[in-house]
C-alpha cells in the first residue's frame, strides 16, 4: 500500500513574474511502507524542495502530495503540522537540535504537545534512543556531542513518535565518512521497522546499496 503519493506536483517561485522559477515540474511517484527510496541529483535539482513539501514545511504550487491518504500540499498550516507530527519524522542536514538542552530533552521535544503520560514519554524516548544508539549520552548536552552523535540524536527525535514515514535531507552532508557509513547501516533498521524512508542526497556512498529499493533522479526540477 502506498503511504506516499505524489501526483503532478509543481513548485513555482515568483509565479507570473519576470523572475519566475519552476523548482519542481510535474513530479509523480509513489512510495510504500518498508521501502527505502533515494532522491538523487546535484544541488539545486529540487530534492530538498520536494522533501519540504512532503513534510508539510512548504506548500506546492499545484498537484498533490498525499501522506497517509491526506493531501498535505493543500491542508491548512495547522492541519499540515498535525499530520507531520503524527506521520513524518524529518532528519535535517543541519540537525536542528537545541544545543542548550540534553539529548533526552531534544528527543522528547516532539512529545511536548502529546497527552502521553510521563511513563509513556520515557518509554518512547528510550526506545528511539536505543534504535539510534545514543541512549548512553541521554543526559549529555547536545552542544558537547560530536557530529555523528548529533546525527544519532536527530534520528532518535525523528523516530520518537513512531512515524510511518522518515524523510532525510542530505543526512550525511555534515558527517565524515565513518559516521556516514554508520548512518547508512542504520537505514537497514528503519527498513526492518517497516518505515517508508525517502532520502535526498548526492552522496556517492548511497549508490548501489543492496537494501535500497529505488532511486529517483532529479534534474532541473524534473524526474529524469
Amino acid at each position: 500500500m502506498s503511504v506516499v503519493e505524489v501526483k503532478n506536483l509543481y513548485k513555482i517561485y515568483n509565479e507570473g513574474k519576470p523572475n519566475e522559477f519552476k523548482a519542481l515540474k510535474n513530479i509523480n511517484f509513489t512510495a510504500e511502507m518498508g521501502e527505502i527510496l533515494i532522491l538523487k541529483g546535484v544541488s539545486g535539482s529540487g530534492k530538498s524542495t520536494l522533501l519540504s513539501i512532503l513534510g508539510g514545511l512548504s506548500k506546492a504550487s499545484s498537484g498533490e502530495a498525499i501522506i497517509n491518504s491526506q493531501n498535505i500540499a493543500k491542508l491548512p498550516d495547522i492541519m499540515a503540522s498535525k499530520l507531520r507530527h503524527q506521520s513524518v519524522g524529518f532528519i535535517f542536514q543541519a540537525f536542528n537540535l537545541l544545543d542548550g538542552l540534553s539529548v533526552i530533552d531534544n528527543v522528547k521535544a516532539p512529545l511536548s504537545i502529546s497527552d502521553f503520560s510521563s511513563a509513556k514519554v520515557n518509554e518512547l524516548c528510550q526506545k528511539a534512543m536505543q534504535i539510534a544508539n545514543i541512549e548512553h549520552k541521554k543526559d549529555q548536552s547536545v552542544a558537547s556531542l560530536s557530529g555523528g552523535e548529533k546525527q544519532r540524536c536527530a534520528i532518535a527525535r525523528a523516530l520518537v513518535m513512531d512515524p510511518p514515514i522518515i524523510l532525510a535531507d542530505e543526512p550525511t552532508a555534515n558527517l565524515d565518512k565513518e559516521n556516514s557509513l554508520i548512518f547508512i547501516q542504520m537505514l537497514k533498521s528503519f527498513k526492518e521497522l517497516g518505515k517508508c524512508v525517502i532520502i535526498a542526497t548526492h552522496d556517492l556512498l548511497f549508490d548501489d546499496l543492496d537494501f535500497v529499493d529505488r532511486t529517483i533522479f532529479l534534474q532541473n526540477g524534473e524526474i529524469s
